[in-house]
Order: structure tokens, then sequence, then C-alpha cells
């Protein structure tokens, strides 16, 4: 089966309370996500298959905001299914490891609303994942870690670390039990 290209976009607010990611995955027929059947619940992926990562984030353009991604890191956990069969592997993308680290980024790009007020960041990461495990489902695990520098209520700047979460579940082939 020819690879596929999917998006994975990472989105949140640099004022945001919450520790909480949006993200969506889009691909070649749309999403991924599986609404019914074996793998509901999932998004099902094909060995050979590409991930490329965006994260954006909005914020009010008089705050001059801007953002360094620090960290990517996806950790995935077998599902019962999937751990039971030595053919499978720890991740959807690597075979020995159950994290793996999304380190290089692009250039951040800027954007903005028709109102003028405000303003979306977008960085890409250079690299794509490459989904390589042939058979099985995973918990995954996001962990977004960025530097927001912004401007403060007095007009100074401000450096704040945050860290984002998102936690979607992943299958490739059959979903690991049944051989395919």
């Amino acid at each position: 089966m020819a690879k596929r290209i999917y998006h994975l976009d990472l989105m949140f607010d640099v004022d945001q309370v919450t520790k909480a990611l949006h993200y969506h995955i889009d691909g070649p027929k749309g999403t991924p996500f599986q609404r019914e059947g074996r793998l509901a619940g999932t998004f099902h992926f094909n060995a050979g298959d590409e991930i490329f990562v965006t994260v954006k984030a909005t914020a009010q353009k008089k705050d001059k905001a801007q953002f360094t991604v620090t960290d990517l890191t996806l950790a995935s956990i077998p599902t019962l299914s999937a751990s039971s069969s030595p053919k499978n592997f720890l991740s959807l993308f690597d075979q020995h490891r159950a994290s793996i680290r999304v380190a290089d980024w692009g250039i951040p790009e800027r954007g903005e609303d028709d109102d003028d007020v405000r303003t979306e960041i977008t960085v890409k990461a250079l690299h794509p994942l490459v989904v390589c495990a042939p058979n099985g489902q995973w918990e995954i695990s996001g962990y977004l870690s960025v530097l927001i520098e912004k401007r403060g209520q007095d007009g100074a700047p401000q450096q704040i670390p945050r860290l984002f979460y998102f936690d979607p579940e992943g299958s490739t082939g059959s979903g690991g039990d049944i051989e395919e």
C-alpha cells in the first residue's frame, strides 16, 4: 500500500489557563479517525504513512506574542491486545522505544484575522513522523512544551514556559489481534 501523508495540527491560545491542547489530524481522504467498527475511537494509519506536525497559537495582536517549541514528545502504551503479541512494535513510530521526540522546527509564520485584533503564529516540524508499526493499537499521550513570549500588562516582555497535552489513540493494520 502506498504511503499516505497526514497533518497533525496542535493548537492553543497563549492566554489559555488550561493545559488541554486542541488537536486535529487530517489526511488525503479527511480524518483517519475511526467512528465505527473494531477500531472505533482510534486514528488509523498504515506502515509507511507520514505525519507532518504543525503547532498553531492564537493571541491578541497587541501582546506581540510569539512562541518557541521546546519539546514535543509522543509516548505510546500498547493496548492489552497489542502488547500480548511479540510481533508488534512498542510504539507506532519505533519498535523498541515507547516515546518519540520531535525536535527540529521551522521558522514561525504570522497571520492576522480580518478585524486586525488577533494573530496566529504557526510553526512546522521540519521532518515527518513515520509510522513504522505494521499492526497494533496504542494509547498515545502527547506533551508539547513551549516558551511563550509576550508583553505583560505593564508592557514589559514576559517569558512563560507552558506544557500542553493531548491524548489520542492510534492503530495500524488490523489493530493487533488479527493477523493481516
